[in-house]
């Protein structure tokens, strides 16, 4: 049976298509985004990449997973969220082959809202049923010992929480590769966690703050008049406030944890994702879609996010990927400040204020490999948002 509608070729090239070999004409900008793929599957397989805890071991004849038994709530709620946004770039590819161009965007804000759904449920389940497990087994010292017969560690064997004042503060060697810091923890290891912790924020952090911008600029650029005036004199007042200090200030009257850090980061950086909503949607509120779809009655929510918003997305799209990069950048700000998490969970920022010891000595590799973490993924970020809106914006393009 020949379905002529489910030819990609009827339809020509897409939209995303075209943006896509707008952007990859750049190759420093595909280079950037290969890098931020790398940093996200380091970030996702942290547990497995370094950890003091074996995959398996063997003690008296029987086999034990301590890695696997290991595994917190945190981690499977990592698990789940790759999981989810996998599957949704599957249902983006299985879209682009099957849908009409004039649906897809309505059908995609469906399946994202969906998977968003599903994503909170399933974390707070998880957070909810897995135990907090506390293995303070050395397993290096039961190989040493002969209590052990076999057993295979991950690539770095160290743990970003145990410490080794005896290896405390020792600089790159081929047994702890970047160095220790000072209370003897594996730099390389706490990298590897810290980007997790990096990329956590940048991510829900964005998507927080693009929530709430999407629904108050969605709401001013629709209605206009009174309501976008005095909505737009509340957005210039955030704006006239200077963030950094805000977020320290906020922070400092609640506990320091990573979901404050996050929350309070998102609902203090939403203003720019309310402007382009609200100017897309002032071009669009006009266009003959909308008037048709208000003159049949459909319910606001529908108008707004179901035919406007696929058609007006797109600049927050290209502004999210520099909202990660700045949210990544306060997040080792305020780490580097001792406003953000605690020890010993690992934070770029929180390992780039140990570069000087409390005896005053230099710790160059402290200061150096944290640095260029935060350099190269903030940079990263910019230049992949700088490419995504050149390919974007018509007007940009050589």
């Amino acid at each position: 049976m020949n379905n002529s509608l489910t030819k990609k070729s009827d339809w020509g090239t897409s939209y995303g298509e075209l943006v896509w070999n707008e952007f990859k004409k750049s190759r420093l900008s595909v280079a950037c985004l290969i890098f931020i793929i790398f940093l996200f599957i380091v970030a996702v397989l942290a547990p497995f990449l370094a950890n003091d805890k074996p995959y398996f071991i063997v003690i008296e004849g029987k086999t034990y997973f301590p890695l696997f038994r290991g595994l917190k709530a945190t981690d499977y709620s990592v698990f789940l969220a790759t999981f989810t946004a996998i599957v949704l770039l599957l249902l983006i590819r299985h879209n682009r082959r099957t849908l009409d161009p004039s649906v897809r965007g309505g059908v995609l804000i469906k399946q994202v809202g969906a998977a968003a759904g599903i994503l909170l449920t399933g974390i707070i389940v998880i957070q909810v049923l897995v135990p907090h497990r506390l293995d303070a087994q050395d397993y290096k010292s039961m190989i040493a010992s002969g209590r052990a017969e076999k057993a295979v560690f991950a690539p770095i064997p160290y743990g970003y929480a145990r410490t080794d004042l005896q290896s405390r503060e020792q600089p790159p060697s081929p047994e702890h590769w970047l160095g220790t810091d000072d209370v003897g923890s594996d730099v390389l290891c706490r990298l590897i966690h810290g980007s997790r912790i990096s990329l956590s924020v940048g991510f829900v952090a964005v998507g927080i703050s693009s929530i709430i911008g999407i629904i108050i600029g969605a709401i001013l650029g629709y209605f206009g008049g009174r309501v976008d005036f005095i909505g737009m004199r509340i957005v210039e007042i955030m704006m006239a406030i200077p963030t950094f200090f805000l977020i320290i200030t906020i922070v400092a009257f609640f506990p320091r944890s990573l979901f404050n850090i996050m929350f309070i980061i998102g609902i203090t950086s939403w203003t720019g994702d309310a402007r382009f909503i609200r100017a897309e949607f002032f071009k669009l509120r006009g266009q003959d879609f909308v008037l048709a779809a208000r003159s049949l009655g459909l319910p606001l929510r529908s108008i707004l996010f179901r035919h406007m918003l696929p058609n007006g997305i797109t600049p927050v799209l290209v502004n999210a990927t520099f909202g990660i990069a700045g949210a990544i950048f306060i997040e080792a700000a305020l780490s580097f400040l001792g406003f953000g998490v605690a020890p010993p969970t690992p934070s770029w920022g929180q390992m780039l204020s140990l570069g000087v010891s409390t005896t005053g000595r230099f710790l160059w590799w402290l200061t150096l490999f944290p640095g260029l973490a935060i350099f190269f993924t903030v940079l990263s970020y910019n230049l992949v948002g700088e490419a995504l809106r050149d390919a974007i914006d018509p007007r940009l393009r050589e």
